[in-house]
């Protein structure tokens, strides 16, 4: 997402920590920092509220999310549900039937491709306030790093089921 002040997005020192490139000299002075575990808002659907019992324990725990990300993070577990749910229904429909024909002819894609593609645009635009996607995880080396990396290990490659 564009800074409202120009140019790249401010990264969070805590992902600046984890990927050791936070500097003294480039601090911003005594920045608030939240440490408490967000309650998870009510309202979202049921699949949003497994990806938030699923995700927010391993994030709070690196340090990526406290009580003050709560709307964020909703947004990119709800994001992260429809996407779900969207792809599911378009596996079953088959790539085929993607596609429907107007009366004049033309061609056009069923809303439902169009749900999915938004949904992931949320998520992606939201994914690296997270360190959720490969390059903001990518050169991560803290202080107890066998322990995250069991952590990071365990999240990404455990068999879990997300149904």
């Amino acid at each position: 997402m564009p800074n409202p002040k120009g140019g790249m997005p401010r990264k969070p020192d805590a992902l600046k920590k984890l990927h050791g490139t936070a500097r003294k000299d480039r601090s911003v002075g005594s920045t608030a920092t939240p440490t408490g575990m967000p309650t998870r808002p009510t309202g979202l659907s049921s699949q949003a509220a497994r990806v938030w019992k699923s995700l927010g324990p391993k994030l709070h725990g690196l340090g990526l999310l406290s009580e003050i990300d709560q709307s964020t993070f909703a947004v990119y577990c709800q994001a992260y549900a429809d996407w779900l749910e969207a792809t599911r229904l378009l596996n079953k429909l088959g790539i085929a039937n993607w596609y429907s024909e107007t009366e004049s002819g033309y061609r056009q894609v069923i809303p439902e491709v169009a749900v999915r593609d938004k949904a992931y645009q949320v998520m992606q635009r939201l994914e690296t306030r997270f360190g959720l996607d490969p390059s903001s995880r990518s050169g991560i080396a803290i202080e107890g790093q066998q322990k995250i990396a069991n952590a990071t290990e365990e999240f990404l490659f455990a068999p879990r089921v997300i149904a």
